[in-house]
């Protein structure tokens, strides 16, 4: 160690005098802040990859205005309205976005870098590859981190905001074509719904398949033909205008024989057996149900009422959990591009071959992703799988860049 780097630990307790003729510096040029290697990646990596997100999630939006346009404009939701969509709707965009977000901002940052001679400089001061990777790691570990928050306890409650606001809007116009029915498992049994309405607190045409416990064998069938959750508690409704005559039938009960070849109908006067809130039922009712991990730990051990096999739901906390590993693999992906030559320019095409990398393995998580979905793979296969086999390509395609 020499004597100006020894003297500049203690600077503190030097000498006023050595700190004046230079010899060491002062405390407040100790505490300013010096650019370092963690600065120089990570501030324009993190510009990079929250711009890609932006305009990713711009274009997410605008596709799926071109759907969602016309019903808003019928149900004279007005401006507002497509406003209010958009809001809702943009945390799970932004979710689904940030992978292909993290490879192209990684991508076009190297990319600068290398064009611009800075990565020539870093390596030739003795950084290597796997150092620019391990300075630039924090980045997408962060946003792996906040997607994660994002993810459970805000794209939830948004989606079910927006679910509830469009099924209120289109039970306010009498547009019953745009709700699906739903089918959901409760407490051993099925539950059939036909028309969900009132953001929930209106259903029509419920049934409610009673199967025997352990062998799941059919035993007998309730019929309602309307309820309504009133003070907490559902109860037997009246039709909303514009239904149909079902509901002005009384409810029903269907036994089946012990030999299965015949059944008895009656009237049935009890309360309704139904435990579902309107939250839960607008949550079932979406295409893709989104919940917070309480929830779909409660739905994978049957707590609460669930519309979706138990492999759907582990898949689901098990791909937002290994999120921020999936962008740290994205950024690996891109790194080959810190091998283009500076005189080269744009006309390499080693962006062009890292892009096409990187969609195709976001594509090949997806297809095993559904094998998970299905029951097909384990949930802990199919989450690691694309990730390991993307992990060893990029790792394999840096290893033959170094040899070459």
């Amino acid at each position: 160690m020499s004597v100006r780097s020894f003297l500049a630990r203690f600077a503190v307790f030097a000498p006023s005098e050595l700190m004046r003729d230079g010899l060491v510096p002062s405390p407040r040029e100790l505490l300013r802040p010096k650019p370092t290697l963690a600065r120089v990646f990570l501030k324009p990596l993190l510009a990079r990859i929250l711009m890609c997100s932006a305009v990713l999630c711009g274009l997410m939006e605008v596709l799926g205005l071109l759907d969602a346009v016309p019903m808003i404009l019928r149900r004279h939701l007005g401006i507002l309205g497509l406003f209010h969509f958009m809001g809702l709707h943009l945390p799970a965009l932004f979710v689904e976005t940030l992978p292909v977000a993290v490879l192209v901002g990684s991508l076009f940052t190297l990319m600068h870098m290398a064009l611009s001679s800075e990565l020539a400089a870093l390596r030739a001061s003795g950084l290597s590859t796997w150092g620019m990777f391990m300075e630039m790691l924090p980045a997408p570990l962060l946003l792996g981190v906040v997607g994660i928050g994002v993810q459970f306890w805000v794209v939830p409650p948004a989606e079910q905001a927006l679910s509830a606001w469009w099924n209120v809007s289109a039970t306010r116009v009498h547009d019953m074509a745009s709700q699906p029915p739903v089918w959901y498992r409760e407490r051993g049994h099925i539950v059939h719904i036909s028309h969900v309405g009132g953001g929930g607190t209106h259903l029509e045409g419920v049934t409610f398949y009673q199967r025997q416990l352990g062998t799941g064998i059919l035993q007998g069938l309730l019929h309602f033909p309307a309820l309504d959750y009133q003070k907490g508690h559902w109860v037997v409704g009246q039709s909303a205008p514009g239904a149909t005559g079902l509901a002005a039938a009384p409810a029903s009960e269907t036994v089946i024989s012990p030999t299965r070849e015949d059944g008895q109908i009656n009237t049935f006067s009890g309360a309704p057996p139904l435990h579902a809130m309107p939250e839960q039922l607008n949550t079932m009712a979406m295409a893709q149900p989104l919940y917070t991990p309480g929830d779909l730990i409660s739905a994978m051990r049957g707590r609460q009422p669930f519309s979706l096999p138990p492999s759907n739901y582990k898949m689901a906390l098990l791909q937002a959990l290994v999120l921020p590993v999936e962008l740290v693999v994205m950024v690996l992906i891109a790194l080959p591009v810190t091998y283009i030559p500076p005189r080269a320019g744009t006309r390499n095409p080693l962006p062009v071959y890292v892009l096409g990398a990187g969609l195709g393995i976001v594509i090949l998580q997806g297809m095993i992703s559904a094998l998970g979905n299905a029951g097909s793979l384990p949930a802990y296969v199919a989450v690691s799988a694309g990730l390991v086999v993307a992990a060893l390509f990029g790792i394999t395609w840096i290893l033959r860049m170094e040899d070459k």
